[in-house]
């Protein structure tokens, strides 16, 4: 017997029994009922549960059930006519009734005379991966880039609901209602969308979340998912560079003969509670607590103080004892002690700081 030659003997089929990726071998009909199974391998087993004598001899679409999407198998007879590759993912279904995602690459196996005699699918169970992108999505809707990619590589990017302190902003545009009685929906929506986008820069910029648009206000938290002596420090900061930009906004605005746009802000930071809430369907990453309600009910107060910015005590004081003194020192220049208030929902006065109160407030205009 001649000896085994390791460089020219290739055993296809012992091949393809030792792949890890999941294969079958069809016929080649594309007219219906289509092709049959004519070879599984062993990972497709594994996959899908079916065991290769329950297949062969049937079709493929047994691996499809209520929530597999046709649409993605429309140019699936085309392109294999054509004698071309055909890839695409769907959700396929096990054995047992249980769904996953999986990619499919099919491709034509021909005879020496070059026809087409039989399909190789090779597929691919790329559900962990769509969850991934699907987690890494709804993360890029609260947080910067640079913290999505971080978040992405941890096994569970949240975590389960805890306590912990954090910072709230809160921002609205002054007077939005009476504006949008009259304002075209058009050009209010395109006022939104610049507000936004002007914001969420400076929000991602200097570490902030977003925990959601509300209409014309937003709500912003430093913080999370972990927490840092800076998170004060980024919230006041973030807030002052928000007065300027809308400054700057605002006299680019004029100059092209539109209304200044009026926004106020609250500032507070204490303990919350952080976690997801909804249901499997609609899920959102949310923070609850006292310090939230008191934040947004400082933003509102800027309306009767007539300034831009409201300041709770807490957050003063702990920028003051955190921040190096030079940073403290320009971050809280401008700020007004303006005593105790009280805020609804709270048992005891608040001390509260205002930055130039009565000046630093533009109303809508025109």
């Amino acid at each position: 017997m001649a000896a085994f030659d390791p460089m020219t003997e290739i055993d296809a089929a012992q091949v393809i029994d030792a792949a890890a990726e999941s294969m079958l071998v069809t016929t080649a009909e594309l007219d219906w009922p289509g092709p049959t199974i004519v070879y599984v391998n062993p990972a497709f087993e594994r996959m899908t549960g079916w065991h290769r004598t329950e297949v062969i001899g049937k079709t493929p679409r047994l691996l499809q059930g209520p929530e597999t999407d046709g649409s993605v198998f429309e140019n699936l007879r085309s392109q294999l006519a054509a004698g071309r590759t055909w890839e695409g993912t769907a959700v396929n279904y096990r054995k047992d009734g249980s769904t996953f995602m999986m990619e499919w690459s099919i491709v034509p196996l021909r005879d020496e005379a070059g026809k087409i005699r039989q399909y190789l699918a090779v597929q691919r169970d790329v559900t962990a991966r769509i969850e991934v992108n699907r987690a890494r999505t709804n993360l890029s809707r609260y947080f910067s880039p640079q913290l999505v990619k971080l978040l992405s590589n941890r096994d569970v990017p949240l975590g389960p609901g805890r306590r912990q302190d954090v910072s709230v902003l809160f921002i609205d545009v002054v007077d939005f209602t009476r504006m949008a009685e009259t304002a075209l929906p058009e050009h209010l929506l395109a006022l939104l969308r610049s507000f936004h986008k002007r914001m969420e820069k400076l929000i991602f910029r200097h570490n902030g979340a977003v925990l959601g648009f509300i209409g014309d206000a937003i709500m912003v938290v430093f913080g999370v998912p972990e927490t840092s002596w800076r998170d004060p420090v980024d919230a006041l900061a973030c807030a002052r560079e928000m007065l300027e930009e809308i400054a700057e906004w605002n006299a680019k605005r004029s100059g092209s003969g539109t209304f200044a746009v009026g926004v106020g802000i609250g500032l507070h930071c204490g303990p919350v509670v952080v976690g997801d809430v909804g249901t499997e369907r609609s899920m959102a990453f949310t923070v609850i607590g006292d310090t939230v309600n008191v934040a947004a009910r400082l933003e509102k107060l800027t309306r009767a103080l007539k300034c831009g910015l409201v300041v709770s005590n807490d957050l003063v004081h702990t920028v003051r004892v955190s921040a190096d003194e030079a940073v403290a020192e320009a971050l809280l220049a401008g700020l007004d002690d303006i005593g105790d208030h009280r805020i609804r929902g709270r048992s005891g006065p608040v001390r509260l700081w205002a930055l130039n109160r009565g000046n630093s407030r533009q109303a809508f205009t025109g």
